[in-house]
């Protein structure tokens, strides 16, 4: 896995993690100052992937973490279409980043 792939994943992970923090009575600077770390990540990637590739890379990384998440952690349940659309979203990512 390249460097540029490991930094949207942090990303995308790091913006699970601040949503995540949303619902708790942090301080709204700390949570300022993480989504402006996020945007630098973001910052990163669009000058090294291009606009489209990295923007594209991060938002199917968003889908698939918050699937995974409502489907281990708070038991929603798939379908066979829900399953093909997370295939094809895996096979997306393969693509964008060929």
């Amino acid at each position: 896995m390249s460097t540029d792939n490991l930094i949207i994943l942090a990303i995308s992970l790091l913006e699970i993690f601040v949503l995540s923090l949303m619902k708790t009575k942090l301080h709204a600077g700390v949570i300022f100052i993480l989504y402006g770390i996020l945007g630098l990540g973001l910052r990163y990637i669009i000058q090294k992937k291009g606009i489209v590739a990295g923007i594209s890379t991060y938002d199917i990384l968003g889908i698939l973490g918050s699937s995974l998440i409502a489907f281990f952690y708070f038991g929603d349940k798939l379908n066979s279409i829900n399953i093909l659309g997370i295939l094809l979203a895996i096979v997306a990512l393969f693509l964008l980043n060929m």
